[in-house]
């Protein structure tokens, strides 16, 4: 998890107990690639594992437990592709697993796009039920369990703001009452909210508050408290911390794209609200400014339009040297913060000349979604 973009690129389900145990055990897993060169410069990811560091109480610094270290097989792949094929009647059967179907809706609701993993989740969750039966279970850890298909993220209003979105709080939550806050980041205490919301007995909905768009920004779901004191207008109190979801990054939108036919790469990216671009030039490319003397950066409102909304000659671009981007070996890091609002579809490309000659361009940021 240590290099840039590694968590952020990981889906939620992988990434809740890092965010919500927040204790020594949170931060153990890990997965390793590992890669081999094909013959032409590039790099290929041909083995996968999935380990852990040993515990904590140990004392044995970062090494990996072997007991504890899996390699994920082509074959599972396989089979998660091929469990939507089978018949869910026949599953139980198959698999000697009781599915709970009201998990298995709400893990379909999150899952829909990839039913394989939906299925494979709630057969999971079965055998994960069927062993915590025959043990004991730290209250911890019961609540993580049970809240587990919670989600919380942090998407774009079409004015550069964060707009708040929740999913899957079960009822019970619901009748005691809870609330949606959004944070700086992660380390943030929970005196230092930026805004907040009543879910309104609704275990799906949105959210658009006033705190322009940045990395980091995170949805915790708290109790809200209700009192004498509300009825005079104060609003209600914050309660208990329920559940957090994922720093914002949207790292999917933000991997960086080739620029065809150079040592270099395009980025999509916001800060402030506002979507800006990096250029990642190799270190190798050193004639990159004179190759680039007429190229510039195009920002687009969406991916179909041909007319920009505002752009800059790449070799304009200032180098950025201190934040953890600039650290990438082997790159040199070059930014560009425009006046354009972030909004759903936005899209940088990338010219060689004035007139056209496009080279790159970004997937557009994140559709909107309604409720």
């Amino acid at each position: 998890m240590n290099s840039i973009g590694s968590m952020t690129a990981l889906p939620d389900y992988v990434t809740h107990s890092f965010y919500n145990l927040r204790e020594p055990e949170n931060n153990r897993d890990r997965v390793i690639l590992r890669v081999r060169e094909d013959g032409s410069n590039q790099f290929i990811a041909d083995e996968v594992y999935v380990t852990q560091h040993y515990p904590p109480n140990e004392n044995r610094g970062s090494a990996y437990d072997p007991d504890n270290t899996y390699r994920v097989n082509v074959s599972l792949l396989r089979q998660i592709q091929s469990l939507p094929t089978i018949d869910q009647n026949d599953i139980p059967r198959i698999y000697n697993v009781e599915i709970n179907h009201n998990s298995l809706q709400e893990l379909e609701n999150i899952w829909g796009h990839t039913p394989g993993m939906a299925l494979l989740l709630a057969i999971v969750l079965s055998f994960t039920f069927r062993a915590q039966s025959c043990r004991v279970t730290s209250q911890s850890t019961l609540k993580h369990e049970h809240n587990a298909l919670i989600k919380l993220e942090v998407k774009t209003t079409d004015r550069g703001k964060a707009r708040i979105i929740w999913s899957g709080i079960p009822k019970r939550l619901l009748n005691q009452g809870v609330m949606v806050m959004l944070y700086k980041s992660n380390n943030s205490d929970s005196k230092s909210e930026l805004d907040r919301s009543s879910v309104g007995g609704k275990a799906s909905g949105s959210y658009n508050t006033s705190v322009p768009l940045n990395p980091g920004l995170q949805v915790r779901l708290h109790k809200e408290v209700k009192s004498w004191w509300n009825y005079l207008g104060f609003g209600s109190t914050i309660g208990e911390e329920i559940w957090r979801g994922s720093e914002f990054h949207d790292a999917n939108r933000e991997i960086p794209v080739d620029i065809n036919g150079h040592d270099a790469s395009l980025q999509l990216f916001v800060k402030d609200g506002k979507a800006c671009a990096r250029l990642y030039v190799k270190k190798s490319f050193t004639a990159w400014k004179k190759t680039f003397n007429n190229s510039w950066v195009g920002f687009y409102s969406s991916e179909g339009t041909l007319d920009y909304n505002t752009w800059q000659w790449a070799v304009k671009f200032s180098e950025e040297s201190h934040s953890d981007w600039a650290d990438i070996p082997g790159y040199d890091v070059y930014v560009y913060e425009s006046s354009m609002t972030m909004s759903p579809g936005v899209q940088v490309r990338f010219m060689m000349e004035k007139s056209g000659g496009e080279k790159a361009r970004t997937p557009p940021w994140e559709r909107l979604v309604q409720w």
